[in-house]
């Protein structure tokens, strides 16, 4: 009578789950998904170490042990991995965001530049008085660039320095907001040019404002 022998199956049910959850919650770390790893990678990793227990206890320390060393061992060592992964994936998308924002910022400033309008304290004197209306939509709060001969540097009832530029007999433009010691080193009838915003009229003058000597 031939005796029948019972093999031991070479996987225990545990231990193999514990092998496909601990693969499982690798690439959970692996890929660059905010809380991916954490939240679904790290719950997978503890239920296949208690996995890896289970297959232990009831089939043998061979039948668990290799999947509880890496839960413990390797899996932080893949999450940091991930993290990595996560890091690198982040900084690659934010890099064209950057070179788009600054090639819109250096864009913006050559249109300014390319509007800036320069002309002489006559022209733009006489602009205003053929049309108020027209050479405000010309000129106010655009950045212009004005040039003329100094005809009186006063102060406004604030004492802030206004620079009248001589735009013609008994006409002038006005230039304000330029510092006092820009102010004080002007002289009357020296030629200069402004950088300044164009700001309508005051007074039945032209005037301007944030002005800065070029």
């Amino acid at each position: 009578m031939n005796a029948v022998g019972t093999t031991t199956p070479p996987f225990h049910p545990a231990g193999a789950a514990a092998w496909v959850l601990l693969v499982i919650a690798w690439l959970c770390f692996l890929i660059p998904f905010p809380g991916l790893g954490f939240f679904i990678g790290w719950p997978l990793n503890l239920v296949a170490f208690i996995l890896a227990i289970v297959a232990m206890s009831s089939g043998g320390v061979t039948k668990g042990l290799a999947p509880l060393l890496l839960s413990l061992m390797v899996s932080p060592m893949v999450y940091f991995v991930g993290i990595a992964i996560f890091a690198g994936t982040l900084s690659a998308v934010s890099a064209p965001r950057a070179d788009a924002h600054a090639a819109e910022t250096e864009s913006e400033a050559i249109s300014v530049l390319a509007d800036t309008i320069e002309l002489a304290a006559r022209q733009l004197y006489l602009d205003y008085q053929a049309n108020e209306i027209a050479a405000d939509v010309l000129y106010k709060g655009k950045p212009l660039v004005i040039s003329g001969d100094v005809e009186a540097i006063q102060g406004d009832s604030l004492d802030q320095p206004v620079v009248h530029l001589s735009a013609g007999p008994d006409a002038r433009v006005l230039l304000m907001g330029l510092t006092t010691t820009d102010a004080a080193g002007l002289r009357k009838g020296e030629a200069i040019t402004a950088a300044c915003t164009g700001d309508g009229m005051a007074r039945e003058t032209p005037a301007m404002r944030h002005c800065d000597l070029r």
